[in-house]
């Protein structure tokens, strides 16, 4: 069973022109860090507190072996472009938001 789990990561790295031991060290070692922000989003949710910071947490230890593979390699998928779009419209605009009130604050 473990030989074909390293092999299937392996598959992973090779078929995206990455190092198939970071790709699967990413892979496998963001997965508790997901996890962990989707416990905080729903911990947020549930006292009704801000989500930004939680959802963009979650998205980003998701993506982050396509990341890799965005940087430094090669084949991907549409929706990681998608993914990456809205990541980046999402938090542009969570700074443009603060920074408004924070020029509210100060006038």
């Amino acid at each position: 069973m473990w030989d074909d789990l390293l092999a299937w990561l392996g598959r992973l790295g090779e078929d995206h022109g990455v190092d198939p031991l970071i790709y699967a060290i990413l892979y496998v070692g963001c997965a508790p860090l997901f996890f962990g922000s989707l416990a905080w989003l729903v911990r947020s949710i549930r006292r009704r507190e801000a989500v930004v910071g939680p959802a963009i947490s979650a998205a980003f230890f998701f993506s982050l072996p396509t990341l890799y593979v965005f940087v430094a390699g090669r084949n991907l998928p549409a929706w990681v472009y998608a993914l990456l779009v809205a990541a980046a419209a999402v938090g542009a605009a969570v700074v443009l938001r603060r920074v408004r009130q924070a020029l509210r604050r100060s006038d």
